[in-house]
């Protein structure tokens, strides 16, 4: 792992959090319709995969401020803790939901034992990890903290896709790097819609929805593992 990478992200992801200025938010209709587009795929994914969330005990690797983690809660996970590199959005994090548990550090090294949790969550973390190291001792703590019982969901931009302009680099995932990075799934497809075309549709929900048919412009893949110990 490069001590040098999380430094750069640190950075970059700091700079992209005090913009004023951010299409990431809820009085933008675009994207309320890219989160709920998002959203309906990973319960549709829980389900079809076989992976309840009552009760469940859950990590969320690159946590931001909280959203998903709060979300997954919601909908009905159990003890939910939340860990990002970014000890301001984690500060966000506590004050906003004050519910779960949250930590400051690194992805490449979770301060849990291993099979901690029955579901560890990823949403956008990997692709925001240039170094390759890096990424794969983030996958492959992932895969510890959830264990030979837990399982392993990740959520993460395309190679290929158009997102958006975020302002900072990205390194997008196909299928093949999943599988590289965690093996063979139990579930693996591609969701969601481009981040600019929800832009366009994002005041006529129907639209989005028929756009979001085509495979083609889905921006996402999802994908659910096993755990597996170190």
């Amino acid at each position: 792992m490069s001590e040098d990478e999380l430094d750069r992200i640190r950075a970059a992801y700091g700079e992209r959090d005090s913009k004023a200025e951010t299409p990431y938010r809820w009085s933008n209709p675009g994207y309320v319709t890219y989160m709920q587009l998002l959203e309906r795929a990973l319960l549709q994914a829980l389900e079809d995969a076989a992976t309840p969330l009552a009760g469940a005990r859950v990590l969320d690797v690159g946590c931001g401020s909280g959203y998903f983690l709060h979300r997954l809660s919601e909908y009905g996970a159990g003890e939910c803790h939340g860990i990002d590199l970014l000890a301001s959005r984690i500060e966000t994090a506590r004050e906003e939901y004050p519910g779960q548990e949250w930590h400051v550090g690194s992805a490449s090294e979770l301060p849990f034992e291993d099979g901690s949790f029955e579901l560890v969550t990823q949403f956008t973390c990997l692709s925001s990890i240039l170094d390759d190291a890096t990424r794969v001792a983030a996958a492959r703590e992932m895969l510890r903290v959830a264990g030979r019982d837990g399982r392993v969901l990740s959520l993460d931009m395309r190679r290929g896709s158009r997102p958006g302009s975020t302002g900072t680099p990205t390194f997008g995932l196909d299928e093949g790097a999943l599988r590289a990075l965690f093996g063979e799934p139990r579930l693996l497809r591609r969701v969601a819609l481009r981040f600019d075309l929800s832009q366009i549709a994002g005041r006529h929900a129907l639209l989005a929805q028929t756009l979001a048919l085509l495979r083609p412009l889905r921006s996402h893949v999802l994908g659910l593992w096993n755990g597996r110990t170190a």
